[in-house]
């Protein structure tokens, strides 16, 4: 027992080491010239968002000068008027049926060959569109933006940018070696005619987990088909796009459930054999230790309380002695001196990994409030681990799109035969 916790301990100890250190290096691939604006468009779909943000995501897309399409999927207004103000394009889908669809209905509109997916709340940087395109050299299928948080100074908001930087350490080690685990749905970019196909059908319209629809996961789902495809994934990281925080740390615990739900799911189906299935070793790696690792830790620290208690024994007499005094008397907890001493190691070592794989999240924290935020992402990262737990244990549960009460009660979808016809496919676009 105590051998196989051993080796399970080294598991955290080279995820947090390997990832720390691989973030450091510079992405594979290469650049190629930037697309003309007019060969992308911008595909927002909206639904009770708030206007001001709203109004600022579809000001910062308008500037591309590429082609902007706002979907309302069961709202109409302000929208289309701010749509109408700006020289975008409004659908109005009479019939709320969640982000997929409208994603769908966007796309149906789309004739360029290239398609921008675009949150109702994120906000784009100057020649986003220019710099994301310089990305697709051949044999790229999709290109997504490094995520920042809106700087509020709440503590969620510093949690949430805190997670977010953890993300972008894991993904530039990735980017490293290849593909990156999934491309933020805030802001994802991808050759019209290899996504067009997928996002029109059941499979990604409905998806399903024992029996029930979701409305999770479209960024990973897209990420996954783009891999099963041959083609590769990476990240843009100099183009840094806004997104809205959350606004308490309620919130925070909220949206972490439910991406930790669509992690969960997606890991399932990649055990079950229904992710990309040669996506080398290095992302197999990656993605078990970015969901199991907070369960994994616990698992650990379970195992190991025998061990920790008997290590402080010498420190803590009296209360050691009263609680090993609980513990039932077997072999199992019997900790030889080998045994602690290497535990004491592992310890070491761990703490050693956590201080490098922090000091890199660190490093891409604003300087000026990185203290701050280091502290708040500190507990923000405690919550994740009972987070983690509890959409484990409630994997199945779909919220509808921003909470509205306007969606189906039952969580179902509108097929994609209820969408409005669009112009005819083209054939499927080949990489440059």
């Amino acid at each position: 027992m105590w051998d196989a916790a051993f080796l399970a301990g080294l598991v955290p100890v080279v995820f947090l080491l390997v990832n720390a250190l691989l973030s450091r290096r510079r992405a594979s691939g290469g650049r190629v010239r930037a697309l003309p604006p007019k060969e992308v468009t911008i595909v927002i779909p909206v639904h009770a968002e708030r206007p001001e943000r709203f109004e600022e995501c579809l000001r910062s897309a308008v500037r591309q000068g590429s082609r902007v399409v706002v979907v309302g999927d069961g709202c109409e207004e302000p929208y289309r008027s701010l749509a109408r103000q700006a020289a975008a394009e409004f659908i109005h889908l009479p019939e709320q049926g969640g982000k997929k669809r409208a994603l769908a209905a966007g796309l149906r509109e789309v004739t360029t060959p290239f398609v921008l997916f675009v949150d109702s709340d994120t906000e784009l940087p100057e020649h986003a569109v220019r710099d994301l395109s310089t990305y697709f050299e051949a044999g790229v299928g999709g290109v997504g933006a490094n995520l920042f948080v809106r700087a509020s100074g709440s503590p969620a908001a510093r949690a949430a940018e805190f997670v977010e930087r953890a993300r972008e350490v894991v993904l530039r080690a990735m980017s490293s070696r290849g593909n990156v685990l999934y491309l933020d749905g805030a802001c994802m970019m991808f050759r019209t005619e290899v996504v067009r196909p997928y996002v029109l059908s059941d499979e990604f319209q409905r998806l399903t987990v024992l029996g029930r629809p979701t409305r999770l996961g479209d960024d990973w789902q897209l990420t996954d088909y783009v891999l099963r495809q041959g083609l590769r994934t990476v990240k843009a990281y100099p183009v840094a796009v806004v997104t809205e925080r959350p606004e308490t740390l309620a919130d925070f615990v909220r949206q972490n459930v439910r991406w930790s739900r669509s992690g969960w799911i997606r890991v399932g189906r990649y055990l079950r054999g229904e992710g990309p299935q040669n996506p080398g070793l290095f992302y197999r790696f990656e993605l078990v230790g970015t969901y199991a690792l907070p369960l994994l830790a616990l698992a650990l620290g379970i195992v190991r309380l025998p061990a920790y208690l008997h290590m402080v024994e010498r420190f803590l007499d009296p209360f050691t002695d009263a609680v090993m005094g609980l513990v039932p008397s077997s072999p199992v907890f019997h900790v030889s001196p080998l045994v602690r001493a290497f535990f004491s190691v592992q310890v070491a070592v761990g703490g050693l990994a956590a201080g490098a794989f922090g000091w890199a999240v660190a490093r891409r924290l604003p300087p000026g409030d990185r203290a701050r935020t280091l502290a708040w992402g500190m507990l923000g990262s405690v919550l994740l681990l009972p987070t983690t737990i509890y959409a484990l244990l409630t994997f199945w549960r779909s919220p509808v799109w921003r909470g509205s009460a306007r969606g189906r009660s039952d969580g179902s979808i509108v097929p994609t035969s209820a969408l409005p016809p669009g112009p005819a496919g083209r054939s499927p676009l080949l990489p440059r």
